[in-house]
């Protein structure tokens, strides 16, 4: 056992060399560098920079909301429940208040691109909550501005048939030119025919009314080449053409019809011809002798009036003399209109910004279109648009160029009224220039709720815009 005499030199020993280490320093000759403080600043960073981010990701795997989700603005959608909110107060008292769907929350904001804020409902509970705002029935969301169809619009129907209206990018119809349908509605006899065209323009098609007089009427449609009996349709299928002048005598301008021919300064010897008389040359060309001058027919005016005024006298050449303007409509087709007598019959609606809205024919229609593949019962109809379609148009008259309603047409086929002039902007329609579709079209489709801010703040039609956003937070 060591002495305590010892254990005193052993404590001297270990004392001398821990002296001479200092003092000599580092093997070799070479002394420890100290520690740069840069280093040390540069590494408390990085380790403050990582907390920091670990933070983050541990309040995103925990479902904390960012520290912007209450700013005034805001659009928030419960991850728990789905339900949806907006923030129309936000700063040091903030206030949540619920909507029932996101074009509620457009009109609110007065935006047409929402982000949603998506907190987990614990957190939503700690904010405090005010009245229940938006609009009841709203749809859950609209077509966007590239998927309208401002174009193409067709409503068919057929024999025992009822109309079907489908709205399509590209319709399954087979355009018509210079053809014709004869239908039948409540006992009246209809020619559907287009006018003729202006310049590089196609016509719109009319309901023209047949000869009252039942021979006359059964007289033009053989002309024509259609069969003895009209097809029955919808009378809201006829109101899709613009009406125009019946296939009658009176329809011509004469006026003093059966009086002597009062114009001499002809080629042609007309003495003993009638005001009214319809003369026709060697070579097929018509002259009515009208009330002033001798005017030109085209072949389906002569046509009729052939039926219903003065049958045809022949002359060996052509009139020679000073011709007036036919007084016919001008509405009429001017050459004989191919008859389509079987098959579905379709309209197709061509609305364009800033003119008058025009209708063209068609024919078997395939796909949506078809209302006989659709079974849709006479005196019913079915509407179908295009998976995430719709439209964004002005109801007016068939004559309105840039004035009506403003509706917007939704994939589910219901039509929404738009009410001040800053909701087609809040729903995504700023750059869309709607066209006018006349009202008879529109009417096919189920009214939905009126899309307004005031209806979406819960407050009268009539009320003033709030001056500030915080007075809908209570």
């Amino acid at each position: 056992m060591a002495t305590k005499k010892d254990l005193v030199e052993a404590h001297a020993f270990s004392r001398r060399r821990l002296v001479t280490a200092f003092v000599s320093g580092a093997p070799g000759g070479r002394e420890v560098e100290p520690v740069r403080p840069g280093r040390v600043l540069i590494g408390g960073v990085a380790l403050s920079v990582l907390l920091l981010a670990g933070a983050a990701i541990a309040g995103f795997l925990l479902g904390r909301p960012p520290a912007q989700w209450l700013d005034k603005g805001s659009f928030v959608i419960s991850k728990d429940t789905g339900e949806q909110y907006v923030v129309l107060r936000g700063g040091d008292d903030p206030v949540l208040q619920r909507v029932p769907n996101y074009v509620s929350a457009q009109l609110l904001l007065g935006e047409d691109e929402l982000t949603p804020y998506t907190v987990r409902d614990k957190y939503i509970r700690t904010v405090q909550l005010g009245e229940d705002l938006g609009i009841e029935g709203a749809p859950a969301g609209l077509p966007s501005a590239g998927e309208l169809v401002d174009d193409g619009w067709t409503a068919c129907t057929a024999a025992d048939t009822g109309i079907k209206v489908a709205l399509q990018q590209t319709p399954t119809v087979e355009d018509l030119t210079a053809s014709a349908f004869l239908v039948s509605s409540k006992g009246q006899q209809w020619l559907i025919a287009t006018a003729p065209g202006v310049g590089s323009d196609q016509g719109t098609a009319y309901r023209i009314p047949m000869p009252a007089d039942e021979t006359q009427a059964s007289t033009v449609g053989d002309r024509l080449g259609f069969a003895a009996t009209a097809t029955e349709v919808d009378e809201e299928w006829l109101d899709l053409f613009r009406i125009g002048e019946p296939l009658e005598e009176s329809s011509f301008g004469v006026t003093r019809g059966g009086e002597r021919v009062p114009y001499g300064d002809t080629g042609t010897d007309l003495s003993r011809y009638r005001i009214g008389d319809l003369l026709v040359s060697s070579e097929g060309t018509y002259y009515l002798l009208g009330d002033e001058k001798p005017e030109r027919l085209n072949d389906f005016a002569a046509m009729v009036y052939d039926v219903v005024g003065e049958p045809a006298t022949e002359i060996p050449d052509r009139l020679y003399a000073s011709f007036g303007d036919a007084k016919i409509p001008e509405e009429w087709p001017s050459g004989l209109p191919q008859a389509v007598g079987t098959g579905a019959m379709c309209a197709v609606l061509h609305p364009e910004p800033g003119a008058a809205p025009m209708v063209s024919l068609a024919t078997n229609p395939t796909g949506a279109a078809d209302p006989v593949e659709a079974e849709v019962r006479r005196g019913r109809h079915a509407v179908d648009v295009e998976p995430s379609a719709g439209a964004y148009v002005l109801s007016g008259s068939d004559e309105s160029t840039d004035s009506g309603t403003p509706y917007v047409i939704d994939t589910k086929g219901q039509k929404y009224a738009l009410y001040g002039p800053e909701v087609p902007d809040y729903i995504g329609y700023s750059s869309v220039d709607p066209a006018v579709v006349p009202s008879s079209w529109l009417r096919f489709f189920e009214p939905g709720v009126v899309l307004s801010t005031n209806r979406a703040r819960r407050v009268p039609d009539d009320a003033p815009p709030p001056e500030d956003a915080t007075a809908d937070a209570g």
